[in-house]
């Protein structure tokens, strides 16, 4: 589990540990359970697949912290945290800050690493 995180991101990345070990061992099933969520209003579960020619456009989408959270599954408030400690460039205005999401990505992806 990586450092630094909340209640709520722990809970996520155990929950989303749990769902790829379900996913590696039963798909079917993970995908009824997917859609379960999804229909509860639970997206951040499941993993949106996007065809192979959108993922260019969406890796360059300038998003706002609520968007990049309901489609990429990264809270706003580790968003917030990130930009005030200048790992991230508000690509918006100061009240109402939008991310790169390829730049979003690097930085989960190196907190990852650093674990």
């Amino acid at each position: 589990m990586t450092g630094h995180r909340n209640n709520l991101e722990r809970a996520r990345e155990i929950a989303r540990a749990y769902r790829n070990a379900l996913r590696a061992v039963d798909p079917e099933r993970c995908s009824k359970l997917d859609e379960m969520a999804r229909q509860c209003g639970q997206r951040w579960i499941a993993p949106t697949e996007l065809p192979p020619e959108a993922v260019e456009a969406a890796l360059e989408a300038i998003l706002s912290p609520r968007d990049i959270a309901e489609f990429w599954g990264i809270p706003a408030a580790t968003l917030y945290a990130w930009s005030s400690k200048g790992r991230l460039t508000n690509r918006g205005e100061p009240r109402r800050p939008k991310f790169l999401v390829s730049e979003v990505l690097a930085v989960e992806a190196e907190g990852r690493k650093r674990g």
